[in-house]
């Protein structure tokens, strides 16, 4: 399977959490309003899924996670977070440009890089008074040739 799939399938499965977190349910339809693709594609991707025990899936009924989808659901989510707070916090980018990265990241980096840089983030934003080297960074940031 390709990496685009593998990050589509992922995509997915991160959407039908959060449906789920949120309206309590996910039907097809609204995973297909949420990704902005069409019907066929949904269709297409939940019988992947399902075929690869991550969801329970029948037309026109919610549907359901299996532990190993919410499982791996919530370990794209918490990439994602990671990786979007590390480059908002730590390389100073926009909002809109590390969730776009961090929408490309959570997908090819492995959960153990992801773990070290939460680790970094924390040391350098919060934990061991890093202010200066915050500073510092921002300092080169700014000048930086695009």
């Amino acid at each position: 399977m390709s990496l685009t799939c593998i990050a589509t399938l992922e995509d997915y499965l991160e959407t039908i959490a959060e449906l789920i977190q949120t309206h309590g349910h996910a039907h097809a339809k609204s995973i297909a309003e949420k990704c902005k693709v069409k019907m066929p594609s949904v269709t297409s991707a939940l019988g992947a899924l399902a075929k690869a025990g991550h969801i329970r899936y029948q037309p026109n009924f919610p549907v359901k996670l299996t532990s190993s989808g919410e499982k791996m659901a919530e370990q794209v989510a918490w990439r994602h977070q990671v990786f979007e707070e590390f480059l908002r916090e730590v390389l100073m980018l926009s909002r809109k440009e590390a969730g776009k990265y961090a929408c490309i990241m959570e997908h090819v980096v492995s959960g153990r890089l992801a773990a070290r840089l939460c680790i970094l983030s924390d040391a350098i934003c919060h934990r061991y008074g890093c202010g200066e080297l915050r500073e510092h960074l921002f300092r080169l940031f700014q000048s930086e040739v695009n």
